[in-house]
């Protein structure tokens, strides 16, 4: 500290000389530029070589960081541009298996269906054959009675009897 206070003062002290005649002061004026040039530098001239140093490792950070951020950026778009192939592929497998599925699921349906109309189909037929044999049996059952009914048919127990057996056997 003692050699910045010997610099600082010696500007006064090698200009005191008051008596000296000066027609120009341009001289003493320059070294005393100088004297406070140099001054300046010794003091500040590591603070502001670290300060633009620091100042550039920062920006070259900051460069840096946002060269990673790029980077990245630029991966997650491949990325996101990779899974959207993907997607587009999978939609597309996706859509063809419904297709097929649907192809399938209809001509099991188709098939169901057309199981079902025959099965009522049977069904119906085996309806109306058994409508034909209730209606056969009343029929009959109405000749009969008509002709039971009637007093002029009279049957004997023994000729009864034998129409059954002829009928079973």
């Amino acid at each position: 500290m003692n050699i910045r206070y010997l610099l600082l003062f010696l500007p006064i002290f090698a200009f005191a000389n008051v008596e000296q005649e000066a027609t120009t002061d341009i001289v003493p004026r320059v070294i005393n530029f100088v004297i406070f040039a140099g001054i300046l530098y010794y003091l500040f001239a590591n603070k502001v070589k670290t300060y633009f140093k620091d100042r550039e490792l920062e920006i070259a950070d900051k460069l840096n960081s946002i060269q990673d951020k790029l980077r990245e950026s630029k991966n997650e778009k491949e990325l996101a541009i990779k899974k959207i192939s993907e997607a587009k592929e999978s939609a597309k497998s996706i859509l063809e298996v419904a297709k097929k599925e649907a192809s399938l699921m209809s001509d099991k349906i188709k098939n169901d269906l057309a199981k079902s109309v025959d099965h009522l189909q049977k069904s119906h037929a085996e309806r109306v054959e058994i409508e034909r044999s209730k209606m056969n049996k009343e029929v009959v059952l109405e000749v009969v009675d008509e002709i039971f009914s009637k007093d002029g048919f009279k049957l004997k127990g023994e000729d009864l009897v034998n129409i059954i057996k002829k009928r079973v056997a």
